[in-house]
């Protein structure tokens, strides 16, 4: 039989003239500290692969479009070979159960190793980190610059920590744009955001002057029931 744990009393003396206790603690900035081992290898390549993945799946070419490209507008979604249409989302569907099934057996074999080596938020976090380094210093040197007053010295590497931040977050964020409107095709429209296309000519849907009016649309009406009308007499 195990032995049973004591469990002792931890609160804290409530202070004099006061009923209540505060069990509450003012926040406390965490400053982290580099450290290096063969788990720390394994996953700053588990993070570089994923990197890798992420910015570099925009610009493969794959049968004549990009490779990983939700198209939208067309309702047409590309997996490298595989098309998969929007009934085709059971299929879909089935794969990510299974991947979920995956990660709940993996994280009941062998614990959180998804959160510890391949989560997009672990990932991400260690690349924030990394900036924060490179720009203040290991831990020790990021605690004196915090308590030093402000200087240019160090008005400069917060400024220099906070752009390497906004630049990540920027490329991160036009890099998931992109896999809804190829990157390439950035540079012959304006916006990112592609025109909706026609069900039958191809082109943008927005319509063109002559059908635009109630007096266009009627008349393109009346040639495309005329024919059947004089058929059926």
């Amino acid at each position: 039989m195990s032995k049973q744990i004591p469990v002792h009393d931890v609160t804290p003396p409530a202070s004099k003239g006061k009923d209540s206790v505060d069990l509450y603690a003012s926040r406390e900035k965490i400053y982290t500290r580099a450290f290096t081992g063969l788990f720390r290898r394994l996953r700053m390549v588990g993070g570089a692969v994923l990197f890798l993945l992420y910015f570099g799946t925009v610009w493969l070419n794959w049968g004549g479009h990009q490779a990983v490209w939700w198209n939208l507008p067309e309702r047409k979604f590309y997996i490298f070979g595989a098309t998969i249409w929007p009934q085709d989302f059971i299929l879909l569907s089935g794969i990510l159960i299974v991947a979920a099934f995956g990660l709940f057996f993996v994280t009941v074999y062998a614990g959180r190793v998804w959160c510890g080596y391949t989560c997009p938020q672990s990932v991400w976090t260690w690349i924030f980190m990394w900036c924060e380094k490179v720009t203040e210093g290991d831990r020790n040197q990021r605690m004196k610059l915090d308590k030093a007053p402000m200087s240019g010295n160090k008005f400069l590497r917060k400024f220099a920590k906070h752009s390497l931040w906004l630049l990540i977050g920027f490329v991160t964020g036009m890099t998931f744009v992109g896999y809804f409107s190829p990157i390439p095709s950035w540079s012959s429209n304006s916006s990112p955001v592609r025109p909706m296309v026609g069900p039958t000519s191809g082109s943008a849907s927005s319509p063109s002057p002559p059908t635009a009016t109630p007096a266009g649309c009627a008349s393109r009406c009346a040639c495309t029931c005329a024919p059947m009308h004089a058929s059926r007499a």
